[in-house]
């Protein structure tokens, strides 16, 4: 019996045990291609896309303000309806000149007749009540223009300007007007005109 040689190769063995040996790594290698681009995938961070929800606005409201502030503001004061002290006609005038330059924005006050004559005065230069008796004629004949109401109004005295109303009564007109450095307000105009309307009447 002639014994093999250590050289001596079974081909069909060789090629069962090349098969056996083949497919498994083949297999190995097509599963490791597969999961390396899944790994890389689960590595690779996830693109940051901007967000399409809207975003909602907080408005920040106005702040209120400051106590200190509400209370340094200058408040509006409310001006006392003028009342006669008595029904003597002297003491009527002197407490309207007064009360006028109490509660208003003047410097000086006159009260006059239609005529032009000043029956009283308070802080007003003499050049000024020389005037009262021409403005007021030169009035009357504003009075009779038609649409025209020349019964209040302002106008400048050199560096002041005199504010004016007007009342009439059954035994004619009276002036009330104050001198100041601007021309009173409408409100103003008005409060005075209801108190020479009060103090000219019965007189």
């Amino acid at each position: 019996m002639t014994a093999r040689s250590v050289s001596w190769t079974d081909a069909e063995s060789i090629a069962r045990l090349l098969a056996r040996a083949t497919v498994p790594r083949r297999v190995a290698a097509s599963f490791g291609r597969a999961t390396a681009p899944a790994r890389a995938a689960q590595a690779a961070p996830a693109p940051i896309r901007p967000s399409t929800a809207p975003v909602a606005r907080v408005s920040t409201p106005a702040p209120a303000p400051s106590p200190v502030v509400a209370a340094l503001a200058p408040q509006p004061v409310a001006v006392p309806k003028f009342e006669p002290p008595s029904d003597n006609p002297s003491d009527r005038l002197d407490a309207l000149l007064a009360w006028t330059l109490d509660h208003q924005r003047c410097t000086g006050a006159f009260i006059a007749d239609d005529n032009g004559l000043t029956l009283a005065a308070h802080g007003i230069s003499e050049a000024h009540v020389s005037l009262v008796g021409p403005l007021l004629s030169a009035l009357v004949a504003v009075r009779s223009i038609p649409g025209i109401d020349a019964t209040a109004g302002a106008l400048w005295l050199g560096t002041n300007m005199m504010s004016w109303v007007e009342a009439r009564t059954e035994r004619g007109g009276f002036c009330l007007g104050a001198v100041g450095a601007e021309a009173l307000s409408a409100e103003a105009l008005e409060q005075l005109k209801q108190a020479l309307e009060v103090t000219v009447k019965g007189l």
